[in-house]
């Protein structure tokens, strides 16, 4: 009767694993010159198995600048407002057939004397109208766990904003960048199938043992 619960078990584990990748979806350390003057960044890019990545590029608000080890930016907003072209993006997305599961974005950045001050990370998910954690201008770790950015088989943008300048001349960089996750297959409706009759020869099988063990004295 073991040996049954083993298989039995042995089988669902089988058929509910969805064949996570990686723990990094796509990173970039930013090293060479003068970075900032593409629009996106793609070189020495790391993008997993089975998905797709833009690399880091900004929007129409701000201009690229020159600087070694790092992606670089002037004409960042000087009012205490965020202006919605201010920003460095970011796109990912699954290959047909998989979905990405995000944990977190980590990033180190640097601002110049005069840059801004405050910032603020958000996505396509909501339209880019609510902020996620709590950037800052050297970097920090974005929590993405939650569960509006699980399971998705669609593309998704990130946007790091960046305001409060007190030139527009000066700058903001992205030093270099990971978005953590992972990217697992998609399971297909007869899998699915088969994990809930897994679920309940699993079930059936637990009881028979407990009502069995019952009977013995």
């Amino acid at each position: 009767m073991k040996a049954k619960t083993t298989a039995i078990g042995i089988l669902f584990t089988t058929l509910t694993w969805t064949g996570a990748n990686a723990d990094i979806i796509s990173t970039n350390p930013i090293t060479g010159n003068n970075q900032g003057l593409q629009n996106p960044y793609t070189a020495s890019l790391y993008i997993a198995s089975n998905s797709s990545a833009s690399g880091i590029g900004r929007g129409s608000g701000i201009s690229g600048k020159s600087g070694n080890d790092r992606y670089n930016a002037s004409g960042w907003n000087t009012t205490g407002s965020l202006d919605a072209n201010d920003y460095f993006t970011f796109t990912l997305d699954a290959n047909d057939g998989y979905r990405i599961n995000f944990e977190s974005f980590v990033y180190t950045g640097t601002a110049s004397d005069s840059g801004p001050t405050a910032f603020a990370f958000r996505s396509s998910r909501d339209g880019f109208s609510s902020n996620i954690g709590s950037p800052t201008a050297t970097g920090t770790t974005i929590d993405l766990s939650d569960n509006k950015y699980q399971n998705l088989t669609d593309p998704i943008e990130f946007r790091l904003y960046g305001y409060s300048a007190s030139s527009g001349s000066d700058t903001f960089s992205i030093n270099d960048y990971t978005f953590n996750g992972t990217v697992e297959a998609v399971p297909e409706p007869n899998t699915l199938a088969l994990v809930g009759v897994g679920s309940m020869l699993m079930l059936g099988n637990l009881r028979r043992t407990r009502k069995q063990g019952s009977t013995v004295e």
